[in-house]
């Protein structure tokens, strides 16, 4: 059983390191976010949402053209509807790793006291 809480700790918090962020103003100067001190770079990990209301997860390789290229997908300026940026967040992390510790930690002190009961002395 606590085999089964921790393991849905993690799932529930590994999420938890990211956070998403909105690319305002797009897609009126989405072609201002790109390129040189743009708020998108090669490499952003990126949720676009079409008007057809279509999500492209993709990891941003390059754009031009008026398209964003990802690894396996594309998707041309004027079909998207709204950006979203995925951030690192050390804050969540490191609350993570805090939790996790702390859960483990109190795991390992219950398996040590069922080990070496108290023996009343």
């Amino acid at each position: 059983m606590k085999a089964f809480t921790l393991m849905c700790l993690i799932v529930c918090m590994i999420g938890g390191c990211s956070t998403l962020h909105p690319i305002v103003n797009a897609p009126s100067d989405l072609s201002q976010h790109f390129g040189d001190g743009g708020v998108l770079q090669p490499g952003d990990r990126v949720i676009i949402t079409t008007v057809k209301g279509v999500q492209h997860h993709l990891r941003i390789r390059s754009v031009h053209d008026g398209v964003i290229y990802g690894d396996h997908d594309s998707v041309p300026f004027s079909e998207i509807a709204s950006v979203y940026r995925r951030d690192f967040s050390a804050t969540k992390t490191t609350i993570l790793v805090v939790v996790i510790l702390g859960v483990a930690g109190a795991i390992a002190a219950g398996i040590n006291s069922g080990e070496h009961p108290n023996t009343g002395y």
